[in-house]
């Protein structure tokens, strides 16, 4: 009875990562058919996976995907820390003081409302065209995004615990590492995951818009010069590379920080 019990969760393991297998590769076959389908209905003007393919060899083998690359990134760092720092601390004070919110909600929603290419585009007009000014836009645009998440995160904490943290006196320190903090963890690294897909996304719009380098000014560059297989192989590269970024590091700090809640 006990070996029993003992392996049943380990099959049950195997079958979902098989049916897991088995979706992704279904999903595959149906984007390479429906994409197959797309290339046939526009008369090659869209390229098929085969000159796609060559795209993506001959991009890797060019030193300029990875100097633009690394400029992408080391912009993309910047943004990123820069709207989850401030994002976190606008999200938690406003869920904790009421005046507070009261005073930054309606900017926040705003914010939210705003789209992307005008954070920038206005930066333009009002600061220049300095990278720097390109990248405080970035960050801006990121921000409401980050601070709604740890917003509603400190909103639905269990305010029972805040009562039994006044009962024992806690102090200032202990209630918010031990207290908030803990219930903030999961709402945290949703912010940081929401913080670094918008970056990464918004930062390539960022540099077709404002830069003359990174990958963003190298595939707007490709389809201003009608290449669209190049303009593609380089998407397909930068979007690797952040799914890379995104497992190796953010699914295996919330795998080690969240162990005690399994």
């Amino acid at each position: 009875m006990t070996a029993a019990t003992g392996t049943r969760p380990a099959v049950d393991a195997s079958r979902s990562r098989r049916s897991s297998w088995q979706a992704v590769a279904a999903a595959a076959l149906i984007g390479v058919a429906g994409w197959q389908l797309i290339v046939w209905m526009s008369d090659g003007w869209v390229p098929g996976l085969d000159e796609i393919g060559v795209a993506v060899v001959e991009n890797l083998t060019n030193v300029d995907t990875y100097t633009g690359a690394l400029i992408t990134l080391r912009r993309l760092g910047i943004a990123f820390v820069g709207s989850t720092v401030i994002g976190v601390v606008l999200g938690f004070l406003m869920g904790l003081l009421p005046s507070f919110d009261a005073f930054w909600r309606p900017l926040v929603v705003t914010g939210l409302a705003i789209p992307d290419p005008v954070y920038f585009i206005v930066a333009i007009l009002i600061l220049g065209t300095a990278e720097t000014v390109s990248l405080l836009a970035l960050t801006l645009a990121v921000v409401p995004f980050v601070t709604m998440i740890v917003l509603g995160a400190v909103g639905s904490r269990d305010r029972g615990l805040d009562e039994m943290a006044k009962v024992y006196r806690l102090s200032r320190s202990r209630y918010l590492t031990d207290v908030v903090g803990r219930q903030l963890v999961p709402g945290l690294f949703a912010a940081a995951r929401t913080s670094f897909a918008f970056s990464w996304k918004i930062v390539v719009l960022m540099e077709a818009l404002t830069q003359s380098n990174g990958i963003g000014f190298q595939i707007y560059n490709a389809f201003r010069l009608l290449r669209p297989y190049d303009m593609i192989a380089l998407a397909i590269i930068f979007i690797l590379i952040m799914q890379i970024i995104e497992r190796a590091v953010f699914a295996a700090a919330e795998k080690r920080l969240l162990a005690w809640q399994r």
